[in-house]
């Protein structure tokens, strides 16, 4: 509350400071709505995977990046648990303020949605899209022991032999299953899916050959394909990647049912939805700046991982909606009933 002393001069000149101070708030306010104070204070990023995963180790990088440029910590919290959907609906539930954001891979994002019955977020209504930053092709390795050394060997192989050969997965759901489950249905051929409830187990039962095939992931294979433990059949891309040199592409095996085969999964960062626009538009230009950094696409390809393009927030939800309908119907297809969490 203003009070004034008796005189006109002093009444105006006090008047004038009344409304001065009384519009200090109202700037707050607006400096507040156009996100130009965004950050002052700690962010916080969630990765729905543990210490390790290829979500963890984008957030890293990015997080140092991010820090730097925000003039604040960001710190990695790693929450992982029911394929990563704990991870994002710690995000989903957390303020729209742009101090909790989520980097994950696709995975949480197009299909938890087909596999979980009691999802608790929905990435429609829940999730605004800041960016897409890692994209990668996944590697289809055999055991030594297996009779086919290219995918157009396989698939006659097992045409021959329905039933015979085995996979392995990282769990039900993982893209290691529903890569291969594609693979399947787009070539008519049986095998047997062993689900792992973790990669490690799955590797070594691979090499010692008491399963014969399996997806993984670039960074984790390569090294076992170079010491010749294992060998690569295919990138699940469809040409050849130039984080596999060497190593053809699905879309280009030979194999005519497989010539539209392309997948790749991707690492996003997200933000809760009704995020202020100014804060998003803030988080995305910094997201492409650090994907166009040349050190930056160097520790991701280290990483075996492909820089992204920038991409708008429109163009990964459209990319999120194309995904999710795929993965529903490759799920449906290999009659994966919805799983409780």
């Amino acid at each position: 509350m203003c009070r004034t002393r008796s005189g006109l001069g002093s009444a105006l000149k006090a008047a004038i400071g009344c409304m001065a101070l009384s519009l200090l708030p109202l700037g707050n306010a607006a400096h507040a709505a156009n996100g130009q104070d965004y950050p002052n204070r700690a962010v916080q990023l969630i990765v729905p995977f543990g210490p390790g995963s290829t979500a963890d180790v984008v957030a890293r990088l990015f997080g140092r990046y991010a820090s730097e440029r925000l003039g604040q910590p960001v710190i990695v919290q790693n929450r992982s648990g029911a394929g990563g959907a704990i991870g994002v609906e710690a995000v989903t539930t957390a303020a729209p303020d742009g101090y909790t954001l989520l980097l994950t891979t696709s995975s949480t994002i197009v299909i938890n949605p087909s596999l979980y019955k009691n999802l608790r977020y929905d990435v429609e209504r829940d999730l605004q899209p800041i960016a897409e930053l890692g994209v990668l092709p996944a590697l289809l390795i055999a055991a030594p022991s297996l009779p086919a050394n290219n995918v157009k060997e396989l698939v006659n192989y097992v045409r021959q032999n329905p039933g015979k050969l085995s996979y392995a997965s990282n769990g039900l759901g993982s893209y290691a299953h529903v890569l291969m489950e594609l693979l399947k249905t787009s070539t008519g051929i049986e095998m047997v899916h062993i689900p792992y409830r973790g990669g490690n187990q799955a590797d070594a039962d691979l090499i010692a050959g008491n399963v014969h095939l399996m997806f993984n992931s670039l960074a984790a294979a390569a090294p076992q394909v170079a010491a010749g433990r294992l060998k690569a059949l295919a990138v699940s891309s469809g040409q050849p990647s130039p984080l596999m040199p060497g190593v053809p592409g699905m879309g280009n095996s030979g194999v005519p049912e497989l010539d539209d085969y392309d997948v790749s999964y991707w690492v996003g960062l997200f933000a809760p939805a009704g995020t202020q626009p100014a804060i998003v538009e803030k988080l995305v230009a910094l997201a492409n700046d650090w994907v166009a950094q040349s050190q930056t696409r160097q520790a991701l390809s280290g990483q075996k991982i492909l820089a992204s393009p920038p991409k708008t927030p429109q163009a990964v939800r459209a990319t999120i909606q194309s995904e999710t309908r795929q993965w529903a119907e490759v799920l449906k297809n290999a009659k994966v009933e919805p799983q409780a969490y």
